[in-house]
């Protein structure tokens, strides 16, 4: 390879990262500050509740928050995992879509755990699970349940690293089904919450990335040093977690 195509390689590669950067940063920001922008202005009298009784069947297991934890660094799979500029962007459409639908459903048809969270105090702060429990309950707003963002959002990594490579896929794949299964048991969300998280980012994916497929000869998936890198992120939140716990109030 020249000078000049090694220059130009390079300038490409430079300008894909910085355009990764800014669509991730544009993300996050809707989904944070729409995120907690319509739990705060939601009136309590308007929140319904969509409990089943099942959701009254499953017990609460404080042990769990730390797979209801996950999906926050779990979203950023794309980042790490996806290497095509063409499913990058299908993913990102995907995302900015399912949170601005969810986001406008929270605002119209707010839905309520109060009635569904254990009492804070019932909590035991002095265990590590239980406190991060009881950080996630006052930090959250208990309004923006229908449909589970927290899911659908996970469902769309999922899926993103399916079409990247699909044993990566499979692995998130079962991921989410434990984060669903953690939504339920923290008491965070309805199971209809979950149902409706999962058909939402079904319809994304089917709309955006279904149709997604390679250039030949090329692979969409980073090698190993980008799921090595999301795993030292994984590992970072969670020993900063613990740090906050062990420092205490």
């Amino acid at each position: 390879m020249s000078f000049v195509d090694r220059a130009g390689a390079t300038r490409s590669h430079a300008l894909d990262l910085l355009e990764r950067a800014v669509l991730t940063l544009a993300v996050v920001s809707l989904f944070v500050f729409g995120y907690f922008a319509v739990g705060r202005a939601t009136d309590p009298a308007r929140a319904h509740s969509l409990a089943t009784p099942l959701d009254a069947l499953i017990p609460f297991v404080a042990v769990t928050i730390w797979i209801y934890l996950w999906v926050f660094p779990a979203t950023l799979v794309p980042v790490f995992f996806v290497r095509c500029r063409d499913l990058f962007r299908r993913t990102v459409l995907a995302y900015t879509v399912v949170i601005v639908i969810s986001l406008a459903i929270f605002a119209v048809f707010p839905v309520t755990s109060l009635g569904l969270r254990v009492a804070p105090d019932a909590l035991d702060v002095t265990r590590f699970s239980p406190w991060a429990v009881s950080v996630t309950y006052a930090l959250d707003p208990p309004f923006n349940l229908f449909p589970s963002l927290h899911l659908s959002t996970a469902t769309i990594a999922a899926f993103s690293a399916w079409k990247a490579r699909r044993s990566w896929g499979i692995a998130m794949a079962a991921g989410v089904a434990l984060i669903g299964i953690s939504i339920c048991t923290v008491k965070q969300h309805f199971v209809v919450d979950g149902i409706a998280g999962v058909a939402l980012a079904w319809a994304a994916y089917a709309l955006f990335m279904r149709s997604y497929r390679p250039e030949p000869g090329t692979d969409p998936a980073y090698s190993w040093h980008g799921p090595a890198l999301f795993f030292s992120l994984v590992l970072a939140v969670y020993l900063g977690l613990y740090v906050a716990f062990r420092q205490g109030p």
